[in-house]
């Protein structure tokens, strides 16, 4: 039985204590924290690169063995002193970040400088549901933060999200021949159900401010979910939802 790690001030448990609270660790390795055991078989299943597993000693007595990870037993109480989140799970694993594919792109999401974690993790989660290639994010909050990493559930190991400038960004994929367009609420803007999703992306603004002007102006147009009732908006995420499920009908 693999000896029980009790000490908060373990060289292991101090690392992933900090790669959980510090976004620039997590980019200059290129690893990021995730909780449980449901992400955990998503992980293998989806064969990503686990570094290092700590399993709760009080709940697992013996633990699994998988290639190519440290696989440490830990008391509640390391685990607890690690999370950011209100609750620690009974595991709590690091992973390498996914390798950008280099694959033909139809349909993408394009988020400006959102900064809520769970939308940011729900639109990834969205994204994966339905099949949209690849999400890009410009200013955003951290992709890997903890509780964005939670919200995803699991979709971090499919689902490609790729840094870019978007002023730079756009013009290119126009140029490959993709529709780009804003998702605006005022000026010169068409309907969603008029907009032609083939080969497309769309901008998801920031939560208060919207898509930025510089990144609107070298969009091919503006597009807007028509809404009936009396609410002004809808929350980002929602309204990624929606654009992505037009987007998939194609």
């Amino acid at each position: 039985m693999t000896e029980i790690i009790t000490s908060r001030q373990n060289k292991t448990v101090k690392y992933i204590r900090a790669l959980s609270r510090e976004r620039e660790l997590r980019r200059e390795r290129h690893e990021f924290v995730c909780d449980g055991e449901k992400l955990l078989r998503e992980a293998i299943a989806e064969k990503a690169e686990i570094v290092t597993v700590l399993f709760s000693a009080e709940k697992y007595g013996e633990v699994p063995q998988i290639p190519g990870a440290e696989i440490l037993r830990v008391s509640q109480d390391v685990l607890d002193s690690i999370t950011t989140l209100k609750s620690a799970q009974d595991v709590i694993f690091t992973c390498r970040m996914k390798e950008n594919d280099e694959k033909p792109l139809s349909r993408i999401i394009l988020l400006d400088r959102l900064q809520d974690t769970g939308n940011l993790g729900t639109i990834i989660r969205t994204a994966d549901a339905l099949g949209i290639d690849a999400v890009f994010e410009d200013g955003c909050a951290d992709i890997y933060n903890p509780k964005t990493v939670r919200a995803a559930m699991g979709s971090l190991f499919r689902v490609p999200v790729i840094s870019a400038n978007f002023a730079e960004l756009i013009p290119k994929l126009r140029e490959q021949g993709m529709k780009i367009y804003a998702s605006e609420l005022y000026g010169e803007v068409k309907s969603v159900s008029d907009t032609d999703f083939s080969r497309a992306g769309v901008v998801i603004g920031n939560e208060g401010n919207g898509v930025r002007r510089e990144v609107s102006s070298v969009c091919d147009a503006s597009i807007i979910i028509p809404m009936r009732g009396g609410a002004e908006s809808l929350n980002a995420s929602v309204a990624a939802a929606i654009f992505m499920y037009k987007m998939s009908e194609i």
